[in-house]
């Protein structure tokens, strides 16, 4: 962390040239040790010594999409010995409902857990304050996975309390609200639409809670709920913009006037029609992750919109602003007992299905949810009787789940595809 808290505070152009220097070496790395790159770079005729010699050289490698990984999964892998002994296994849903597996090594993992307390350092939260997680837990081999003893011993070293977003029951809420009045002063991390119901919970329930900050990610983030969020938890509420695939992308500050750019660990293009655009003009975002050697991901299409800003934030820290205009939307589900459930435990257990182009979870009443299914190959059909068990348990047993295979799948207006949805009032 000590290293993250002195880059925050370089200039514009002394974090620059260290950007430099981190894509020099990434692309040195995947010139020697993955198989992709490699071949890649030979038949467009770029040499890292190239991007060294001109910056603007690193805009002839193609952009790196998701059917790029999917179909190039194994070549993307590094072939360094050392490193792939220590390799973690990663998935995503995705914003657009295509589940894609990534792999990353210890260093990154190490990085992003570093990054998330730096971020809470940013709400005056120090190492040993109490934090809060309202966060989700991936079913497990046809069960919720319980917590370990270890589990159990690395939350009370750190202070940590968790309570499963995938079911939000009025019961789970009370505990974490009675441990908040117990534990004053600490920090919630949450998704934005579980932070919302939870300070709309608080509310009518009259409990009093003084945190330091609430920090939410993986949906947009709009004025009212924000507002109803700091009144409910007597705190600000600190926005962030990050993904499974690359980590922190960008996250909000004390000052609450944009998102800064988490550029120690991510490189951000923002592209139309493949050319870059100026600053303060949206376009596509092509991120680069600069610590995760496991698996590069060079010039990957994200596939979220939005600009970037050279207008510096009055917090003083040089790591330049952005603005995202494209984010993601995630439904809440409802029970017939009226428990609200996080509808993201669904997106996580359709990757284990096996050739999954494209998926969209709808909740059509309270009785009956979809599973809609673009498949690419072969489907474990075994795994459809652990989706349906696992959605009963979240849902209810009374609810009918049903699976469709479909060819294809209808985008928003904005041309993105929602992955959950909620049909019930």
């Amino acid at each position: 962390m000590a290293e993250l808290n002195r880059h925050q505070w370089l200039s514009a152009e002394e974090i620059e040239a260290v950007q430099r220097r981190q894509l020099q070496t990434l692309l040195e790395y995947a010139d020697r040790y993955v198989p992709y790159y490699q071949a890649l770079f030979a038949r467009i005729g770029f040499r890292p010594a190239d991007f060294a010699a001109d910056p603007a050289a690193f805009r002839r490698i193609p952009p790196l999409t998701k059917a790029d990984i999917r179909r190039h999964y194994d070549r993307l892998i590094t072939t360094e010995p050392a490193r792939r002994k220590h390799l973690f296994q990663a998935k995503t849903g995705g914003t657009t409902g295509e589940p894609l597996w990534f792999k990353q090594d210890r260093t990154y993992r190490c990085y992003n857990t570093a990054y998330v307390y730096h971020n809470m350092q940013w709400a005056g939260w120090q190492l040993g304050d109490p934090q809060f997680w309202l966060w989700g837990h991936v079913p497990e081999a046809g069960h919720r996975r319980q917590p370990s003893a270890g589990d159990w011993l690395a939350n009370f070293i750190a202070n940590r309390f968790d309570v499963d977003a995938f079911v939000i029951a009025p019961d789970d809420m009370e505990r974490l609200a009675r441990h908040m009045e117990r534990k004053p002063g600490g920090i919630l991390w949450s998704y934005v639409s579980t932070a919302h119901r939870f300070a709309q919970f608080l509310a009518e329930r009259g409990h009093t809670i003084h945190l330091r900050g609430v920090y939410v990610a993986a949906e947009p983030l709009f004025p009212p709920q924000r507002e109803q969020i700091e009144s409910a938890l007597g705190c600000p509420v600190f926005n962030n913009y990050s993904s499974i695939d690359t980590g922190a992308i960008a996250r909000e500050c004390d000052r609450h006037d944009g998102l800064h750019i988490a550029t120690r660990n991510v490189y951000v293009e923002v592209l139309r029609n493949g050319e870059p655009v100026p600053d303060g003009e949206e376009g596509e975002f092509v991120i680069t992750g600069l610590i995760n050697y496991g698996m590069p991901l060079i010039r990957y299409k994200i596939e979220d919109w939005g600009a970037k800003s050279n207008r510096p934030c009055s917090c003083g820290r040089g790591e330049p602003l952005l603005k995202v205009v494209e984010g993601r939307q995630i439904d809440l589900f409802k029970t017939r007992d009226g428990r609200v459930v996080y509808g993201a435990f669904a997106k996580d257990l359709l990757p284990a299905l096996g050739d999954v182009k494209q998926f969209q979870v709808i909740q059509k009443s309270l009785e009956r949810v979809v599973f809609r299914i673009v498949k690419e190959g072969e489907i474990n059909r075994q795994q459809l009787r652990f989706i349906e068990r696992v959605t009963k348990d979240s849902l209810g047993e009374e609810v009918e789940v049903q699976f469709e295979f479909v060819d294809s799948l209808p985008d928003t207006p904005t041309g993105k595809h929602r992955y959950l949805v909620s049909e019930v009032p």
